[in-house]
Formats: C-alpha cells, sequence, structure tokens
C-alpha cells in the first residue's frame, strides 16, 4: 500500500468515527460536513449548525445581509473547526509522513500527489456517504459535504461539492456559490481595471 493509499484507508476510519459522532451529537441542525485543508498536508473535520451560524451571523456581522454567504461557508468563522480533532489522530499521523519534503521530486510530480491527496479525501466523503454515515437520524438532503480551504477560490469548491453531492443538495447551494463566484469576479474585474490604469 502505498503513502496514499495509507493515508485514505486512516483517514475512513477515523472520519468514520468522528463523522459519526458529529452526526449523533448535532443531527438536524448540521448544515455542512467535511474535511478543511490549510494548503498544506493537514487536516480538520468541519462542520457548521444552523444555530451557530445564526450566532456568528448576528455577533460577527451584525446581520450585515452582505456578509451571511461569508458566514455560512468560510470555515474560520466555524465555532466548530476544531473540535472533534480527537478522532483524527491516527489521520495526523498519516499527514506528518506524507508532509515530509522529498527535494528530489519536481514541481509537476509534487502537484500530481497533491492532487491524489485531494481526491483520497474526496473519496472517503463518497465511501462514508454511501454507507449511510451522513443519512443516520438526519435528512442527508440538507447537509452539504465539502471540503474547504482558507485560500481556494469558490469555483474549485464549488467543483469538488458538485462531485460529492446529490442534485437536490447541489440545488440547494448553487445560488450561494454563483452569488460569492460572481462577487469575486467583480472584485477581481475591478483589480484589474485599476492596475492596468495606472
Amino acid at each position: 500500500m502505498n503513502n496514499i493509499e495509507n493515508f485514505e484507508q486512516t483517514l475512513y476510519l477515523d472520519a468514520k468515527a468522528g463523522f459519526t459522532k458529529i452526526v449523533h451529537d448535532h443531527g438536524h441542525d448540521l448544515y455542512v460536513l467535511g474535511f478543511y485543508h490549510t494548503g498544506s498536508y493537514s487536516l480538520l473535520p468541519m462542520f457548521n449548525t444552523l444555530s451557530d451560524l445564526k450566532e456568528v451571523f448576528e455577533e460577527e456581522y451584525d446581520n450585515e445581509e452582505d456578509d451571511f454567504l461569508l458566514a455560512k461557508w468560510n470555515p474560520d468563522d466555524f465555532p466548530s473547526l476544531e473540535t472533534y480533532s480527537e478522532y483524527f489522530t491516527s489521520t495526523e499521523e498519516a499527514c506528518y509522513e506524507l508532509n515530509d519534503t522529498d527535494f528530489s521530486v519536481t514541481d509537476e510530480q509534487s502537484q500530481q500527489h497533491w492532487q491524489q491527496w485531494l481526491q483520497a479525501l474526496e473519496r472517503v466523503l463518497i465511501r462514508l456517504d454511501t454507507e449511510g454515515v451522513f443519512t443516520n437520524g438526519i435528512n442527508r438532503n440538507k447537509v452539504t459535504l465539502a471540503i474547504l480551504a482558507y485560500d481556494e477560490t469558490e469555483a474549485v469548491q464549488f467543483e469538488r461539492i458538485k462531485r460529492i453531492n446529490p442534485p437536490v443538495v447541489l440545488e440547494s447551494v448553487k445560488t450561494d456559490f454563483e452569488t460569492m463566484i460572481a462577487s469575486r469576479n467583480k472584485v477581481e474585474q475591478l483589480v484589474m481595471a485599476e492596475f492596468e490604469n495606472m
């Protein structure tokens, strides 16, 4: 078994236990569940609840309507981000093994390895979903499985969300992501226009 396969199996076992507990503890209040990564070979279990979203939106964003999607989809604002990480200690060790820098690999090989790692995260969520982990006592159609990161665009994240969720879930979050993507594109166009006018 290669490093990615070993990591994937370890993550599957940890995630099955961790997500089963999260679903049990938070049930119908969940709206997003999955992994958060930092742009390197490390991750945290990630989820948010409607109750926490409401509280954060009121306290951190002063109920500013323009900021609702940021509060809803920015994992840095999820109060629960580091909770349940005790279920992922074996995964953390497997990540350390993958994080050892091999200076003999090319940038292209390194990027391929990174993509394999991200695909392993997707496969684990799909496998757990197929096994019913996300339907045990909750309405699966109201929970978005996601892999989020602070440094990825909404377009990249939504492409991944499309691959790991049923159509009914995609329909419910499509407008959110289309709005965020359009907003980012608008900002980037304004910045580019300013740069060109300098």
